[in-house]
């Protein structure tokens, strides 16, 4: 799909990570129809916003967001423009996840979770401890356990991964997948249809 300018029109993943990254994520209405506030993660993978750079975004249960860019986190309860390393914000994270991860999400008891790959890591676990997404979440679609594009974890403790336009919820049951008009149908059309 082309704009009016010539330029193409940005990926439903885009769109989503935007809104995440602007704070989209915590007013999302989800398909139970309940509004979604705390643990809200939105990634871009591949697709990275162009202009922001931001690869993960999350609502701590207080309120406050983080966000994060290659190897920096950013938490909007600090001074304007202050960021910190992941390795000294998250000193528990793996090597491999020092310059960057897919995905993050943060559980209503404050426990991080980041995803790079197929690999999960929280927070309160050993330093470097790392779990295979298929293993941390066994009842997980096969093709999202290579990775997903983003993660949150509702208020009620479930756990919800999309990809590619589907969506897995850990309280769906095994390997089963909606497609995301389906999952968020208060989403913009343009979200919903965009590839």
């Amino acid at each position: 799909m082309k704009k009016s300018d010539g330029r193409s029109a940005p990926s439903r993943r885009q769109m989503l990570s935007r809104a995440a990254a602007v704070g989209g994520a915590a007013t999302i209405a989800l398909g139970t129809g309940a509004a979604y506030a705390p643990g809200a993660s939105a990634a871009t993978g591949d697709d990275r916003d162009e202009a922001l750079g931001i690869t993960a975004a999350y609502t701590l249960p207080g309120g406050e967001q983080g966000f994060i860019r290659g190897g920096e986190v950013h938490h909007t309860d600090r001074a304007a423009g202050a960021t910190r390393r992941l390795t000294d914000r998250f000193p528990t994270l793996p090597k491999s996840f020092a310059q960057g991860v897919d995905a993050a999400y943060v559980l209503p008891n404050g426990v991080h979770g980041f995803i790079k790959g197929g690999e999960v890591h929280h927070t309160d676990r050993a330093a470097g401890a790392t779990k295979k997404l298929a293993d941390r979440f066994p009842g997980l679609p096969t093709h999202f356990a290579g990775g997903v594009s983003t993660a949150f974890v509702r208020p009620d403790w479930v756990y919800v991964f999309i990809r590619s336009g589907e969506v897995h919820r850990t309280d769906l049951g095994e390997k089963a997948i909606r497609k995301i008009a389906d999952e968020l149908p208060a989403l913009p059309e343009t979200w919903k249809s965009q590839g």
